[in-house]
């Protein structure tokens, strides 16, 4: 089957899937490959009734990327296709490379549609190779499974919805791909050197160690991609065995019950730890980290409040339930604001707040609502209203029998300590008389 042919019947199949989406985007970086795939998709696009449009990420970091979104332009306007470039600022860390993967699916996320998915150029070579690369860094099951058909991405911006990634080639030779390319077009592609040096290790696979396969095995492409799609769908189970778990174990859908993943055998209890993780969008968890998370956190005591830290994100235990934090999405609360009119909404932290919103438990009279309101981050020593029903005047306010303090409220909540500067406080008077949790837990 052609690569033109095989689009086709990819788009055919999910049309029938996944019959919301109505619009594609190309990942095109100007190479051979998402260029053919550009070429391909007008075909099929316009065969089909998508929506199509294309997408180059300027990542900044080679000195002919301006060069290389110029040839992306010129691509995308001799097959009329609209193009978008997008420009980007790669963090520096120790994976140059997976935080330019980062950097590039979060902007595309933040200009994606809900009826769209995004079409990415990877075929069975680059299967082959992500499979030996994950053998190389000592992955299981689900990294095994490399890349699928069909997967989500979800952006570090949590506001943003799940970006629906297609990869309709995996079953696609590189040089059936550039053979079908050369045979329709005649314009640049990008030829990136860092795609034939050997300090990189996806380069040293490419050009070294597949081609010594290849005289031993010549399908061993065929062979590793075909492995990696056994290994999907036996994580695919997994996946379906750890769901019934987690159900089971987490009662409030964003906590696991520590009992109950101690009487778990240890692969199980991986299993379903490794599940949530990746359905709250966190990154895989570091092998040598498992024993740690068996000794310093599930075997902990009863009353300890350990913590793991790993790639922005830290799993926690409180009161024998594990939490898991994305420690990079926390930021500073703003200044406290007065609330001139309770009864009107107001505008805080980024968005607008109302008095039955943030007090929807509240027993309100006149003189409540005469008292000078405001809004502040919590910062120690404040006593909440727990009981308002009989309030007359502003002196009950100070009603020690009526009021507790904060901090033995959020004890009695079971509200965990890091959590505890997340509160803010609606305040009438001189005490408070409701708190709202600004927390960002994954």
């Amino acid at each position: 089957m052609s690569p033109v042919a095989a689009l086709d019947a990819f788009l055919r199949a999910r049309q029938l899937d996944a019959p919301s989406i109505t619009g594609l985007v190309v990942a095109l970086s100007a190479g051979p490959d998402s260029y053919a795939l550009l070429c391909a998709a007008k075909h099929a696009a316009s065969a089909l009734d998508f929506r199509l449009r294309a997408v180059h990420v300027h990542h900044g970091l080679h000195p002919d990327a301006d060069s290389w979104a110029m040839l992306a332009e010129q691509q995308a306007a001799a097959w009329q296709i609209p193009l978008q470039i997008l420009r980007v600022q790669v963090p520096v860390q120790a994976s140059i490379e997976d935080a330019a993967r980062r950097a590039r699916y979060d902007a595309i996320a933040a200009l994606m549609s809900e009826s769209e998915a995004l079409l990415l150029a990877h075929h069975q070579d680059d299967q082959a190779e992500t499979l030996l690369l994950r053998l190389m860094r000592g992955a299981g099951v689900q990294g095994l499974a490399a890349m699928r058909e069909q997967s989500l991405w979800r952006s570090s911006n949590t506001q943003l919805p799940a970006m629906l990634r297609w990869r309709p080639w995996l079953g696609q030779s590189r040089q059936a791909i550039t053979s079908w390319l050369s045979s329709i077009s005649e314009l640049p592609v990008v030829k990136d050197p860092a795609n034939a040096d050997p300090r990189f290790d996806r380069s040293l696979l490419r050009h070294q160690l597949l081609p010594l396969l290849q005289q031993r095995w010549p399908e061993a492409s065929q062979l590793l991609a075909r492995s990696s799609q056994q290994l999907a769908q036996q994580a695919d189970a997994l996946n379906e065995l750890s769901d019934d778990l987690l159900q089971q174990l987490s009662g409030d859908g964003k906590t696991l019950d520590i009992p109950a993943l101690n009487a778990l055998s240890e692969a199980s209890r991986q299993a379903v730890i490794a599940r949530w993780l990746q359905c709250k969008g966190a990154p895989a968890l570091p092998h040598r980290y498992w024993p740690r998370v068996k000794l310093e956190l599930l075997q902990a005591r009863a009353d300890a409040q350990p913590q793991l830290a790993w790639a922005g994100w830290s799993l926690r235990r409180y009161r024998e339930r594990l939490y898991l934090r994305h420690d990079e999405l926390i930021s500073e609360l703003p200044a406290a604001i007065n609330w001139p009119n309770p009864l009107e909404p107001i505008e805080w932290a980024g968005r607008l707040w109302s008095l039955n919103e943030l007090c929807p438990h509240l027993n309100r009279n006149d003189q409540l609502l005469e008292m000078p309101w405001r809004i502040a981050p919590r910062v120690g020593g404040e006593r909440l209203l727990i009981d308002s029903s009989c309030l007359k005047e502003a002196s009950a306010l100070k009603d020690q029998q009526r009021s507790v303090s904060l901090k033995n409220w959020c004890q009695e909540q079971s509200i965990p300590p890091w959590q505890r500067d997340r509160l803010i406080c609606i305040w009438a008077g001189e005490i408070v008389v409701a708190v709202h949790l600004m927390t960002d837990e994954a």
